[in-house]
């Protein structure tokens, strides 16, 4: 414990007297009163967590409640029903946070990421559909024009390292939602960094967005897209 160097002088009427005193009676060690109201001070500095996983009481009982209906289900979780009611019994609510991690996280996709992940599901709809339809002297142009990378080009998803906020969007948009369906059942990792280079062909992407009304696009447009891949 540090030393106790600083002095001051506090005045409390009686009903916060009272009440001190009733607290610290109720302490195995009944501090005195200047050790009371050290003590009390010490817990209202201290900040807890707010990633801490702190239910009040009645979401504590509706936790419990909803275990018990657990117990009743044909297939249930045995051991995850028994962590949780022992996480109330006890107060261990950090357990919950080491064993259902998928589940007690802090994550929320901002919405600046989905905006991108629908802005490069949509430029690579228009892509891989345009680059399907043409010839193959046209196909030989654009890989002669860009490169490898102008090679059959294909959506390659984000990286699943560093990207993993993209990427869970653009697999749950495509496989729990239905959107995009021609990407469903692609692996969705890139296994490389992409966003940089996705969000520079999306801005070159915009435009012509809007010349698309009843037609693809054109070689051009897609060899200055995948010159930015």
């Amino acid at each position: 414990m540090a030393p106790k160097t600083e002095r001051f002088e506090m005045r409390l009427d009686q009903s916060i007297l009272e009440r001190v005193d009733a607290w610290r009676s109720r302490q195995s060690d009944v501090p005195s009163r200047a050790e009371a109201i050290r003590r009390l001070i010490e817990d209202g500095l201290e900040e807890p967590d707010p990633k801490d996983f702190r239910p009040t009481n009645p979401e504590k009982l509706m936790m419990w409640m909803l275990s018990e209906i657990m117990k009743g289900q044909k297939n249930y979780e045995k051991e995850t029903v028994e962590l949780i009611q022992e996480a109330i019994y006890g107060g261990h609510f950090w357990a919950l946070d080491w064993q259902l991690t998928g589940i007690m996280h802090n994550h929320v996709d901002t919405k600046k990421s989905v905006n991108l992940v629908v802005d490069v599901l949509d430029m690579w709809t228009f892509i891989e559909r345009a680059y399907a339809d043409l010839s193959a002297g046209d196909k030989k142009r654009i890989a002669t024009e860009v490169g490898p990378l102008g090679n059959n080009p294909k959506f390659d998803g984000f990286d699943g390292n560093y990207e993993s906020e993209y990427m869970g969007i653009a697999q749950f948009l495509v496989e729990k939602m239905g959107r995009w369906e021609s990407f469903k059942g692609r692996e969705f990792n890139s296994h490389f960094q992409v966003v940089d280079r996705y969000r520079a062909m999306a801005v070159a992407f915009t435009p012509m967005r809007t010349r698309l009304s009843g037609r693809g696009l054109t070689v051009a447009e897609l060899i200055e897209l995948l010159k930015l891949r």
